[in-house]
């Protein structure tokens, strides 16, 4: 009963994580760069939900507009550091180091206009616990909030589904992740593409900071180990597979709860890493195998 408890609530916890890590594969899948800065695009997301929701926005209202401010900072974000390297032509050797140095101008300026103290949302869900079924004579629950971010998980991630399954940009995307350059010999505008990856990540990132922002207290500095997380599920699922990303989201926020009641909390941080390890190890191209091959 402990066991199937613990999974149910790694779920909402997986979702947050598969919401980072679809937003990292995404950029890496159709630009080619380790997006460092994508776990501050997080961190913003969250502050942003808080912001709005303290001003007495309700819940849906105030995800949807800290989406849209996550999308306009990853936009910045690419317009202003990636776009003149693409330019220049030196992204693939000076990507990963400008990543890194927005990251860092990011988080501390967070950190200097909204201080170290965390905040914490104010409730929006009335908390109780919810009874999902019953096993062996023991029930099965999940509290009002971690429903509310499970349910909001899954509805953007099937609209996010349908996008690139059933739009025309969508079905450019995932042309553009196997090789841009014939994309835009054949007539497709790579830039205006990759600003809608960029739209998308930033939008996914915020989402995850507002549903973690509901459950946790927030600081400046809580985008760097989510965004190692994000990578972390990337690698597990597959990098360059959305499915992937959703499958190692979901599979690491089991993990984490599992180790959180049957070993220690302790460890809970660290499982994700070790897990990422033996993937590595035993099957460098993660569970969905991306062949990076195939890739120009």
């Amino acid at each position: 009963m402990v066991f199937l408890q613990q999974v149910i609530n790694g779920l909402a916890q997986g979702g947050i994580y598969a919401l980072i890590a679809i937003g990292w594969t995404t950029v890496f899948g159709i630009v080619g760069v380790m997006n460092w800065t994508h776990g501050e695009i997080y961190m913003l997301g969250a502050y942003a939900g808080y912001f709005l929701t303290t001003m007495g926005l309700p819940m849906v209202p105030a995800l949807l507009l800290s989406m849209a401010v996550g999308s306009l900072i990853a936009m910045a974000v690419d317009h202003f550091g990636y776009r003149p390297l693409r330019k220049a032509g030196t992204l693939a050797t000076s990507g990963f180091i400008t990543a890194l140095g927005l990251s860092t101008f990011l988080r501390y300026t967070a950190n200097a206009v909204f201080t170290v103290n965390p905040r914490a949302y104010p409730e929006l869900v009335e908390y109780r616990l919810i009874t999902l079924f019953t096993f062996k004579g023991q029930a099965i629950t999940i509290s009002s909030m971690h429903l509310m971010i499970l349910i909001g998980t899954v509805i953007i991630m099937i609209i996010l589904e349908l996008f690139i399954r059933k739009t025309l940009v969508g079905k450019a995307m995932l042309a553009a992740s196997q090789d841009m350059q014939t994309l835009g010999l054949m007539g497709a505008d790579s830039e205006k593409l990759i600003k809608i990856t960029f739209a998308i990540s930033g939008a996914l990132g915020a989402a995850a900071g507002f549903f973690i922002g509901t459950i946790y207290s927030i600081n400046p500095m809580m985008g760097a180990l989510a965004g190692l997380k994000g990578w972390s599920c990337a690698i597990l699922g597959g990098i360059g597979s959305i499915t992937g990303s959703l499958v190692g989201g979901i599979l690491l926020g089991i993990a984490e709860n599992l180790t959180a009641g049957f070993i220690s909390t302790g460890y809970k941080d660290a499982i994700g890493f070790v897990i990422m390890i033996l993937v590595l190890i035993i099957r460098p191209t993660g569970f969905m195998g991306y062949k990076f091959e195939e890739k120009v």
